[in-house]
């Protein structure tokens, strides 16, 4: 009787073990991957303090501040970009956007504007 309870006490850790090391194998290859920066022609709109823009079923934004660059080409590593004035829809920006996954869930993020359009 003893061989039997030991059997199922090591099948129990092996089955333990082998769902934590598949949960550890799925963590580190989904946080490997490398956040891939789109570029995007868009539309949106500009608020008081939040642009979004609409890319197929996805609508990118972000608010207050983000990296841009002005139209004679300098870059600004933050601030309000001069192309999107606010409290107005905008149409065609070049935007730099990528979907910021924490976990299991993810955040469509414009991470650049170019204003030299």
């Amino acid at each position: 009787m003893k061989s039997i309870v030991w059997s199922r006490r090591s099948l129990m850790v092996a089955a333990v073990l082998a769902i934590g090391l598949s949960f550890a194998v799925g963590y580190f290859v989904r946080n490997s991957q490398p956040v891939e920066l789109s570029i995007y022609t868009a539309d949106g709109y500009v608020g008081a303090d939040v642009a979004t823009f609409q890319v197929g079923d996805t609508s990118y934004g972000f608010r207050g501040s983000v990296a841009w660059t002005d139209r004679a080409g300098t870059e600004h590593p933050d601030g309000w970009p001069d192309c999107l004035p606010k409290l107005q829809p905008v149409e065609g920006v070049r935007i730099g956007a990528a979907v910021i996954w924490h976990g299991t869930s993810g955040s469509a993020q414009v991470l650049w504007v170019d204003c030299r359009a």
